[in-house]
């Protein structure tokens, strides 16, 4: 068995293609591609396939990550030919960016990660809901669950806002961080700042730029975009499907 980091992205109509079904298509890329994945164990295998990061729907992406098992043992030189047939398998709207092999069971965790989306005001506009929000001692929404309502401080995981013009409107861009009680999301982020500027709260052209991570060796850099300090620590928590 190897273990593999696949690095792709995503645009168009793709953007609106939920978690799962991403899933699913990462699958298909890899039958037509003709590449087995390695199974689980139990009942009912599954592939061994994992999106550490789920992206919004509506969201395209720059870089997203999957890890991958594939049956067989692969050699470091047909890398480059399991590139190329899956590049020639993936469906339109996905890109595959890169492939790289881990010596080991790779356990990324997000840590950060960064989104640009554009707001429908003036930019000048736009820099003052900015300062508003880094100034302000709490900027607090109420998300409400089955499992009922909670309070989230979005100071806690929004940083790095920005924001530059575009025609009449304006491109936001922030980060949201991650730890062990989650993040914030960014429809949550865009409503603070529309209520602030007394806009509705839509999410036009949102990506994902990149992500940060941590729990994969310093050699997979270049597969999974930059890797936090301690970032050679295992992580936690697997999203097998």
């Amino acid at each position: 068995m190897s273990w593999w980091l696949v690095s792709f992205g995503r645009g168009g109509p793709a953007r609106y293609i939920s978690h799962l079904d991403t899933i699913r298509v990462v699958q298909r890329t890899f039958a037509r591609a003709d590449i087995e994945f390695a199974l689980t164990q139990g009942m009912r295998p599954k592939p061994r396939l994992s999106l550490p990061l789920a992206l919004p729907t509506g969201a395209a992406a720059l870089d997203e990550l999957a890890v991958v098992e594939v049956a067989g043992e692969t050699q470091e030189a047909a890398l480059g030919m399991h590139l190329v047939a899956l590049r020639a398998a993936v469906a339109d709207g996905f890109t595959i960016e890169r492939l790289v092999m881990a010596g080991e069971r790779p356990r990324p965790q997000a840590v950060a990660a960064a989104y640009q989306c554009r707001l429908r005001a003036p930019c000048a506009d736009v820099r003052g809901a900015l300062e508003w929000f880094v100034d302000a001692p709490s900027v607090s929404v109420v998300r409400a669950s089955p499992k009922g309502r909670k309070a989230v401080e979005l100071k806690e995981h929004v940083c790095e806002l920005s924001a530059s013009p575009r025609d009449a409107d304006t491109m936001l861009a922030f980060t949201l961080r991650y730890g062990p009680s989650g993040s914030a999301r960014v429809d949550e982020v865009v409503t603070a700042l529309a209520d602030r500027l007394g806009i509705e709260p839509l999410v036009l052209d949102l990506t994902r730029l990149g992500v940060t991570w941590k729990g994969l060796p310093s050699r997979l850099l270049a597969a999974a975009g930059e890797i936090a300090p301690g970032g050679d620590a295992a992580g936690k928590g697997d999203d097998w499907q």
